[in-house]
């Protein structure tokens, strides 16, 4: 399934990615703030083990992506969900899951190496004055003299950071549920989200502008709202992107009106 359609969305599709996913979270708000809580609580508690925690987050987060899409399918199919579910990512296509977090990690490692290497001990330099800088307005002045080779380092390093997030967002529900290798899921995952670029611009505004106010909540509590409508969004976003074969007609485009249920037809309570 690596040859796949990968549609091209207008604007106005980045606020139905995040009304829809409310729409499939409020099926069952209950399993799915808890599964996303869960979720979250495993990264943080990977984290903590020492030496190896950051190794281990990365690579068991596109297993919990997927295992999170396999709710949403659910809730898509009006099917009955179950927190097990989050976890079918790991009797499932698990080699394929982890390798995508390799891949991300290797990533990481090139853009960080890149990075360092361009702007050489003018960069080392900033960073350590970052460090202790207590003042912002030190904290300018510091990168200003920095020198127009650590500009271009920074602009370079944010690039293929992007890119790569880019390259990931998608590609654990494309490994799991399209049945994509971690390269082609990876290639894919890349291509939709540039070739989305505006709706996807639009999605993270309204995202952001969600996520300011449930900031201001008391003990981090605006995460139970932003955690799962991330995750549901994302994969109504996977949906419209990347149709499913049987969803494929012959005379249909990717300028077409994509057909899926969580873009076109509210989901039902």
């Amino acid at each position: 399934m690596n040859n796949m359609e990968i549609r091209k969305l207008n604007a106005a599709r980045g606020w139905i990615w995040v009304t829809h996913g409310y729409m499939l979270i409020m099926r069952n708000p209950f399993l799915s703030i808890v599964a996303a809580a869960i979720a979250a609580v495993a990264i943080l508690l990977a984290l903590m083990i020492p030496f190896v925690g950051p190794l281990l987050a990365v690579l068991l987060m596109p297993v919990l992506i997927a295992g999170y899409a396999r709710i949403c399918r659910a809730l898509e199919e009006e099917e009955k969900i179950e927190l097990q579910q989050l976890f079918s990512g790991f009797p499932k296509r698990t080699p394929r899951l982890i390798a995508l977090g390799g891949f991300l990690l290797l990533g990481l490692l090139i853009a960080s190496i890149i990075t360092i290497t361009v702007g050489g001990d003018s960069l080392a330099t900033l960073m350590d004055g970052a460090k202790s800088a207590s003042d912002p307005e030190m904290l300018v002045e510091t990168m200003w003299s920095a020198g127009s080779n650590v500009t271009f380092s920074l602009i370079i390093g944010f690039t293929l950071t992007f890119a790569l997030m880019m390259a990931f967002q998608f590609a654990p529900m494309l490994v799991f549920l399209s049945e994509m290798t971690p390269i082609a899921a990876m290639r894919a995952s890349l291509s939709g989200s540039l070739r989305n670029l505006i709706p996807y611009t639009v999605y993270s505004i309204i995202m952001q502008m969600i996520a300011l106010p449930l900031s201001f909540l008391p003990f981090n509590l605006g995460m139970i709202v932003l955690l799962p409508l991330g995750f549901s969004s994302l994969y109504v976003g996977y949906r419209n992107i990347f149709p499913f074969a049987d969803e494929i007609t012959p005379d249909q485009t990717a300028a077409n009106e994509p057909e899926t249920r969580p873009d076109d037809t509210p989901p039902t309570a």
